[in-house]
């Protein structure tokens, strides 16, 4: 019996507009919630370019999709004719999306659907969930496509360096003092995903030299990989440059963006699996 899969992710994935519409991807929207008592969905109510202005102004923070936003992507693609669903998600490390997703499945007993767990985010998560299509698209099975994106996290890789560590004082992640310390001597931090928590890789004296790491840190047998930035687009676009690959630029959405603000590069790559 043929089966008919359909591939949801969260608004963490970053990938873009067309990927979406062309591969009927279904996207769960996280919520972000700014200190004016407004509240938004990701990428439905608000960009990820504006959350970074707001952020100027604004403390704002993340949380997880609406129960009713899970439940009306549930119901569209029950209605579309669906019968298998695959879920990719932010990491579990970061978000308890994975679990709340999980317990909304459990109500679908007509739908088979698999919550896989990401244990990355942006354009990192992003790959699995184009492998995932792919694999869909090409008639493998379900179960085979499940497992074969477990297999596959090991594979991503995401560095992000920032300019500013303000927000991160801002939101209590960073002692005052160390953020001084920070300012003075120009530290720009990298920062990367380890078994799905966000992890500090390195530090530079300055943001040439962290983008000189962060070139070092690309596998050559990367299959595919992205520039992320939520600054300048010409700096992330300088900075593709110095690979001989193809390169996906893309402004990082608000999963990380929210805690670097402005003026983030990041390099997010992906290897084929054996």
């Amino acid at each position: 019996m043929n089966e008919k899969i359909s591939i949801i992710a969260d608004t963490g994935c970053d990938l873009d507009e067309r990927f979406i519409y062309d591969h009927n991807v279904k996207l769960i929207p996280f919520r972000i919630i700014s200190d004016d008592g407004h509240e938004y969905r990701d990428r439905f109510d608000i960009s990820a370019q504006d959350v970074v202005k707001l952020l100027e102004n604004h403390d704002l923070k993340t949380s997880l999709p609406a129960i009713e936003d899970i439940t009306k992507v549930f119901d569209k693609v029950k209605s579309e004719g669906y019968d298998h669903v695959i879920v990719i998600t932010i990491s579990s490390k970061l978000s308890g999306t994975f679990s709340t997703i999980n317990m909304i499945a459990k109500n679908y007993k007509e739908l088979k659907i698999s919550v896989v767990d990401s244990l990355t985010l942006s354009m990192a998560e992003g790959f699995l969930v184009m492998d995932a299509c792919e694999m869909a698209e090409s008639g493998v099975d379900f179960d085979d496509i499940v497992k074969k994106i477990e297999i596959k996290r090991s594979s991503v890789k995401a560095y992000f360096v920032l300019d500013t560590l303000k927000h991160l004082k801002k939101s209590g992640r960073m002692p005052e003092a160390a953020f001084r310390l920070s300012e003075i001597l120009n530290i720009k931090p990298i920062f990367t995903i380890k078994e799905g928590y966000i992890s500090l890789e390195s530090v530079s004296l300055g943001k040439k030299h962290a983008l000189k790491v962060l070139e070092k840190k690309l596998d050559p047998n990367a299959t595919k990989c992205a520039v992320a930035y939520t600054g300048s687009k010409n700096e992330a676009e300088l900075f593709a440059k110095r690979f001989s690959k193809d390169i996906t630029i893309y402004y990082l959405g608000p999963a990380l963006s929210l805690h670097g603000g402005k003026g983030i590069v990041g390099l997010i790559y992906a290897k084929e699996t054996s």
